[in-house]
C-alpha cells in the first residue's frame, strides 16, 4: 500500500484534524514520518488534544480499512503524486489530501456547471443545452449531483454521450442527494466518475458543501453559473473560481426574479455573460480544442452533418436555401449547423454558411 496515500487517507479520517494541520504533519515528517509517529512528535507540531487524536486513528489503522474498504467497492484513492490525479487540483490555493473516485475521470477541457436547486424551466432547459452541446464538442460536464442545474447539466452531458463528474459532499459510500442514486449510477455507465475528497463512508455536513465546490471549480477551466439567487450556494463556485484563476460564466437572467439576482449581480461585478453555446465554446475550448481538418471532420460527420458539408462544399448558402436543398425544416437543422461550429467544420459570414477555410 503506497505510503503517501496511506498517510493522508489516516490523516483525513480524523475528524477534527483540518486539511492545513494534516498538511503541516505531512511537510514536516513526511508520510513515512506520519504512519509511525506517536503523540509525543505529533505533539511538537499540534496541540497535545489533537495530537493524541491523531495517534490514536494511526494506531487503530483507520486509514488502511478505509482503503481496503473502498478498493472492494470500485473506489480507489489518489494522492496528489499519484498517476491519475486530476492535474488541475494540483494548481488550486487549497487541494485536497486525496481525492476518492469512483469511476473514469475524464481527460481534456472540462467545463463546471451550477445553479438553482429550484430553476425555472427556461434556466433547466438551457442548463441541459448547453451541456448537451458541449460535451457534443468534447467537453466534460462537472457539477455537483444537486437537484435543478446540477441534474440538467449532468443529464445534458449523458444525452450527449458525452462524459461527465459529480463532485459528492459526502463519501462515496453515500450518494448526496439520497434521491439522485439513478443518476449517479447512470454517469458511471456513461464512462464518467464520481468525486469526493471525503473518507468514503463519512456522510455530508453542511460546511462540507462550500467545500466541496472549490473541487467543482477546481477541476474545470471555467465555472457556468445558471440561475442564481442572491445567497446561493453557487455563488461559492463563483467565488473559488476567481480565487483559482478561473473564468467565471454567467448566463443572464430577467432582472425582476429573485432567481437570478445572485447571478446577475455577478456580470455586474464582470463576470461574462453566456448568450448562446458558440460564447461557451468559445470560453472553455479556445486553444485546447483546434479545429479538426476538413478532410478529418468530413470523415467523423453523422450523415445529417455529412449532407450540410456535402452541399457546402459548392459553396456558400443561407439557411433557407440550404433547408430547401436538404428537404429540412431550418429547426431541424438547427442544431446540426450548431455542432458543426463547435466542432470548428463550418462557419457563419453574416447570414451565409460556408465550410470552415483549413488553418
Amino acid at each position: 500500500m503506497d505510503d503517501e496515500v496511506l498517510a493522508r487517507a489516516s490523516l483525513g479520517a480524523v475528524p477534527s484534524l483540518s486539511r492545513a494541520n494534516a498538511r503541516l504533519l505531512l511537510d514536516s515528517l513526511g508520510a513515512r514520518g506520519v504512519l509511525a509517529a506517536r503523540s509525543a512528535a505529533l505533539a511538537r507540531q499540534l496541540p497535545r488534544a489533537l495530537a493524541a487524536a491523531v495517534a490514536r486513528t494511526l494506531e487503530a489503522g483507520a486509514g488502511e480499512r478505509a482503503l481496503e474498504s473502498a478498493a472492494e467497492r470500485g473506489i480507489r484513492a489518489l494522492a496528489p503524486g499519484s498517476p491519475g490525479f486530476p492535474a488541475a487540483l494540483r494548481e488550486i490555493p487549497d487541494p485536497p489530501l486525496l481525492v476518492w473516485v469512483r469511476g473514469e475521470l475524464p481527460a481534456g477541457p472540462a467545463l463546471a456547471m451550477v445553479g438553482s436547486r429550484r430553476p425555472s424551466r427556461r434556466g433547466a432547459t438551457t442548463a441541459r443545452a448547453f451541456a448537451e452541446d458541449l460535451a457534443r464538442a468534447g467537453v466534460a460536464i462537472a457539477s455537483g449531483l444537486a437537484y435543478g442545474i446540477d441534474s440538467a447539466a449532468h443529464e445534458g452531458a449523458l444525452a450527449a454521450g458525452g462524459r461527465t463528474v459529480a463532485v459528492l459532499a459526502s463519501g462515496l459510500l453515500h450518494v448526496t442527494p439520497r434521491g439522485q442514486e439513478r443518476l449517479a449510477r447512470g454517469i458511471l455507465d456513461g464512462g464518467g466518475a464520481w468525486l469526493s475528497e471525503r473518507d468514503p463512508d463519512q456522510d455530508a455536513r453542511p460546511f462540507h458543501f462550500p467545500e466541496r465546490n472549490r473541487l467543482i471549480s477546481g477541476l474545470c477551466r471555467a465555472t457556468l453559473i445558471v440561475e442564481a439567487r442572491e445567497r446561493s450556494g453557487s455563488l461559492w463556485s463563483a467565488r473559488h473560481a476567481l480565487e483559482q484563476g478561473r473564468d467565471v460564466l454567467v448566463v443572464p437572467g430577467p432582472i425582476d426574479t429573485e432567481l437570478c439576482r445572485g447571478s446577475n449581480r455577478l456580470l455586474r461585478e464582470g463576470a461574462t455573460p453566456i448568450l448562446e453555446a458558440r460564447d461557451l465554446a468559445d470560453a472553455v475550448l479556445g486553444p485546447l480544442a483546434p479545429p479538426l481538418p476538413l478532410a478529418a471532420a468530413a470523415a467523423a460527420a453523422s450523415p445529417a452533418a455529412q449532407a450540410v458539408l456535402d452541399h457546402l462544399a459548392d459553396g456558400p448558402c443561407d439557411l433557407d436555401a440550404l433547408a430547401r436543398a436538404l428537404r429540412r425544416a431550418p429547426l431541424e437543422l438547427a442544431r446540426v449547423l450548431l455542432e458543426l461550429e463547435l466542432e470548428g467544420r463550418l462557419t457563419r459570414e453574416g447570414a451565409r454558411l460556408a465550410l470552415a477555410r483549413p488553418a
